[in-house]
């Protein structure tokens, strides 16, 4: 490999890291983005599992609390929640010095095991409970709880003299019951969801909370094991106020992560991208994958790995939802690293697992892109499993047709018949072999090939009359017949026929919108032409008239300007759409500075804006922003969607006119306040001859939103109205060149 050849391979290497890198860090930054997005999506803060097996520990810590209570002194939780136990270990401690070889070999295997086992399980005790302490802890001032007695009475109320099981002010309602024997039941639920957090929470009471602590030799023995309250009711409640208190103490719902979905979303739009950049980076260098052995992977393996780290990347809403939330630079910071240099290890962990990803897309990439270097049908041949089964196939097949081509025949479709005839002789040949019994076999054989040679006629026969029954419907109009059976031979016919259906169902719905569309322009243009062009016609007459003053006339020659000035506006305004739909519009690109010219046009409009009483709030950047666009085309967008404002927006109120560049666009919002109520659909004001004055009391082609629409996606841009009560906002995003 000569040198230049090295180099071209080293800067592919260096272009792919780039690509990968920077794929990556846009993800991370993109962190912030992706919180305020989930909260969008968290659920009720008593819907949290955290929450509610804090509940269920908040049991057995008021449990205790009230057992202590009762009988006036301290109580262990081993006593408590173990009080067999305790006993045995009491007996145990007081167990006497056996002497002797034997009887210290019994006491170790016996008492002393035990004694150990319930001195670890004493310990485990404790600091279970005082987990539990602390988790009941972090939720017990946003709640109203009471402790009620066998009989329904109220051992202790902490819910300020309500009873929370008959007072309508909480928004979650829990009430869990022990019976005689320490079984939870779950006696009410009320809130949002009551039935899905009333199961959690009976799974988590019925499960033993010390079950990871017994001893493997233990663990049937009832006596040693957890005793939950007994005859006792415990009533949560939460209001509305208590719950927000509570939501506020807490980071982003890991659930709301997933529910958002828009974390995979923005993963596989930048696979694509990196994706595309892969693609034309390998021209470049075309020959990389004749020198390197991963990039020849074959491409069923490149599908799968490709596949499976697409659905990694996407899966990875938990690294997010735990970097967000803190976890990871918590638990470096727990083992002692300076917070610079956790935050900055947290991301570059997150650089790493999300480059993976993006570098296993980038490679297949690469692998699939040799289809357009060696052609289609060399890379299935060469670079696929099926190339090489296809090729073992056709060297048996070509063995096959050695052996059975011995006869030298000109014509092919005799050779096939031969063989036919060969096979079929060698059939019959050894019926014949069998004497007597052959003639019965052949009997058989020639019943079976004429049973088999009928069925596969009636079943292709039929199979036909399916196919030209359908075809004959969709010739009759029919476009929602559905072939639902198997075709056999005539299988590709059936997804010919589902193509030829879809385009006509397109084909009708185009027409459909076409005709509205020109019904549109008859029963709108007509109105909007006829207005001007009967007070022309009236004005004309008048001026006939003999008795008309100098000062009558000079009025009316200055109407009839008017008049005529928006006739000439309304058939320009037609003439633009209609060559902008057709894409017969011709752009003159050149340098423009949107800044400039967004300022140009509102200098141009000052004076309609100061009768408007609309007070302008502009937020333009200081630095020139240049694009590639016409600039008269350009200035008619942004003099629609102000004259818009001008014509449509409440007196004594803000517009706010906002550029900014982010993520490789210019972004420019207007947003004001409408006059009128806004009950149109917001994708429905930028067809051609909608309206938002519905009422046609001001002047208006209803083609502004539409010519401003056409021209900016004729310049790569995307325009977009959004309503909400009665803000109106308009969004343009350009490209910015590299």
């Amino acid at each position: 490999m000569d040198t230049k050849l090295k180099n071209r391979h080293r800067i592919s290497l260096i272009l792919a890291i780039t690509v990968v890198l920077s794929a990556a860090a846009v993800m991370v930054g993109l962190y912030p983005f992706f919180k305020n997005e989930s909260a969008r999506y968290e659920e009720q803060v008593y819907e949290d599992e955290s929450f509610l097996r804090k509940l269920v520990s908040g049991n057995y810590v008021l449990a205790m609390e009230q057992a202590q209570r009762e009988q006036g002194e301290v109580i262990s939780p081993f006593r408590y929640f173990f009080p067999q136990a305790e006993e045995q270990k009491s007996v145990g401690e007081e167990a006497p010095v056996i002497e002797g070889e034997s009887a210290v070999q019994e006491y170790e295997e016996g008492p002393e095991d035990k004694n150990e086992y319930l001195k670890t399980l004493r310990k485990n005790m404790m600091q279970e409970y005082e987990s539990w302490g602390r988790e009941f802890g972090s939720v017990r001032h946003y709640v109203d709880y009471q402790i009620l007695g066998e009989n329904g009475e109220i051992l202790s109320d902490h819910a300020q003299g309500r009873s929370i099981s008959q007072s309508g002010e909480y928004v979650f309602k829990a009430v869990l019951h022990y019976d005689s024997l320490g079984r939870m039941e779950v006696a009410e639920a009320d809130g949002e969801n009551a039935a899905g957090f009333g199961g959690r929470i009976q799974s988590y009471g019925e499960r033993d909370p010390m079950e990871n602590s017994y001893w493997g030799q233990y663990i049937y023995e009832p006596e040693l094991k957890f005793t939950s309250p007994r005859n006792i009711t415990f009533a949560y409640g939460m209001t509305a106020q208590q719950a927000a208190a509570l939501k506020e103490t807490q980071g982003t719902d890991w659930n709301s992560y997933h529910v958002s979905g828009v974390i995979p979303w923005v993963f596989l739009g930048l696979a694509c991208a990196v994706g595309i950049l892969a693609f034309l980076f390998s021209c470049f260098d075309v020959t990389w994958a004749e020198d390197s052995r991963i990039l020849r992977t074959p491409f069923e393996a490149v599908f799968a790995v490709g596949c499976g780290a697409a659905a990694f990347g996407a899966g990875l809403t938990g690294l997010v939802a735990m970097t967000n939330r803190g976890e990871l630079e918590n638990t470096l910071l727990r083992a002692n690293f300076l917070p610079t240099a956790a935050g900055v290890m947290v991301k570059l962990w997150n650089l790493l697992w999300w480059a993976l990803p993006f570098a296993i897309v980038y490679w297949a990439v690469l692998c699939m892109r040799d289809v357009f270097h060696i052609g289609l049908k060399a890379y299935i041949r060469d670079r696929t499993f099926f190339g090489y089964f296809w090729k073992w196939v056709k060297w048996l097949c070509r063995k096959v047709y050695d052996f059975l081509s011995g006869v030298d025949l000109q014509d092919q479709s005799d050779k096939t018949i031969l063989r036919i005839i060969g096979v079929n002789f060698i059939i019959l040949a050894i019926l014949c072999s069998l004497w007597f019994l052959g003639i019965g076999a052949l009997v058989i054989y020639s019943i079976a090939l004429f049973v088999l040679m009928r069925k596969y006629y009636r079943d292709l026969s039929q199979k036909y009359g399916v196919l030209l029954k359908a075809t004959n419907q969709i010739a009759e109009g029919n476009l929602e017949i559905a072939i639902e059976e198997d075709l056999g031979v005539f299988e590709p016919f059936k997804k010919e026929i589902q193509k030829i259906q879809s385009g006509f169902k397109v084909a009708v719905d185009e027409e459909v919108k076409s005709q509205k569309l020109k019904t549109d322009l008859i029963s709108n243009m007509s109105h909007d032409l006829k207005t001007p062009l009967t007070a022309i016609i009236t004005y004309v007459n008048l001026l006939r008239e003999e008795h008309v003053t100098p000062e009558q006339r000079k009025a009316y020659i200055d109407i009839l300007e008017q008049k005529s000035m928006r006739l000439k506006s309304l058939i320009e305004d037609l003439f633009e759409i209609s060559k902008a739909n057709s894409n017969n519009v011709t752009l003159n690109l050149e340098d423009v500075d949107i800044v400039s010219l967004l300022k140009e046009v509102s200098y141009e409009l000052s004076d309609k804006i100061e009768e408007s009483a609309i007070d302008f709030r502009w937020n333009l950047p200081d630095e020139k922003i240049v694009l590639p666009l016409d600039s008269q085309k350009t200035y008619r967008i942004f003099d629609n969607l102000l004259t818009n404002i001008i014509k449509y927006g409440m007196p004594d109120t803000r517009a706010y006119i906002d550029m900014k560049k982010e993520d490789g666009y210019v972004t420019i919002t207007l947003k004001n306040i409408s006059a009128s109520e806004l009950t149109f659909n917001p994708q429905e004001i930028t067809e051609r001859f909608a309206r938002g004055d519905q009422s046609r009391n001001t002047e208006g082609s209803g083609l502004g939103m539409a010519i401003a629409k056409s021209f900016v996606e004729l310049q790569n841009g995307r325009l977009q109205v959004e309503v909400e009560a009665d803000l109106f906002r308009v969004l343009i995003r350009w490209p910015i060149p590299l």
